[in-house]
């Protein structure tokens, strides 16, 4: 297995993952998306390659805090294909991304999953994450 960034000709893969996730995208979609965030220093994306197939993908970004001194993360998006689930690939997905925000000054990450994602809630406390709240959302 391989971690590297988010590339062009991985959009069609990263497309079916997302889509995977709960979140219809066609290819343009992430295109476009990773066109705003190609040029930030505050996001990245990473892919789990094996072989040639993209495995799983992760979206990390780190910003200031209003209510804390320093930087925090957020692992806004993480997503394992189902037929390489179990071989460990979102641990290392989870690793590398706390490894670039730690090298971004990040002393913090959050993950906010879905309600639902009770697979992902275990592993979230298995690598030391703690649940300290709930998420609100409205569409604008």
């Amino acid at each position: 297995m391989d971690i590297r960034p988010a590339m062009r000709s991985d959009f069609p893969m990263l497309a079916n993952l997302i889509t995977e996730l709960g979140y219809p995208s066609l290819v343009e979609d992430i295109a476009m998306r990773m066109e705003v965030i190609a040029g930030r220093d505050d996001y990245a994306a990473f892919v789990s390659v094996e072989q040639t197939v993209v495995a799983g993908m992760i979206g990390v970004s780190v910003s200031p805090s209003f209510y804390r001194s320093g930087l925090g993360g957020a692992i806004i998006a993480l997503v394992v294909s189902p037929d390489f689930r179990g071989q460990g690939i979102a641990v290392s997905l989870v690793a590398h991304a706390e490894q670039w925000l730690r090298e971004r000054g990040a002393d913090r990450v959050t993950i906010n999953p879905s309600n639902h994602r009770l697979p992902a809630h275990r592993l979230y406390h298995r690598l030391g994450y703690e649940n300290t709240g709930i998420r609100f959302t409205k569409a604008l």
